[in-house]
């Protein structure tokens, strides 16, 4: 079954879902407080991962929008 997992980080939304593409196992799309969302198609081997990947990207995003604010 493809049930995706969900969690908040830093009060964006991260849903990671199972599902092989290429050499991933799973995807995971990062959603901000604003609603932008994007969506990774290769995001880990396993769902840790693939958690960690998401957390990673957000945590660049959020350093690339205080760069653009200064």
């Amino acid at each position: 079954m493809n049930t995706p997992t969900n969690e908040t980080y830093r009060d964006w939304t991260i849903t990671v879902t199972p599902g092989k593409n290429m050499c991933s196992n799973f995807s995971f799309d990062i959603t901000s407080p604003c609603g932008h969302s994007q969506h990774v198609a290769m995001g880990g081997d396993n769902e840790r991962r693939a958690m960690e990947r998401a957390r990673e990207m957000i945590d660049m995003e959020r350093a690339m929008d205080a760069s653009e604010s200064n």
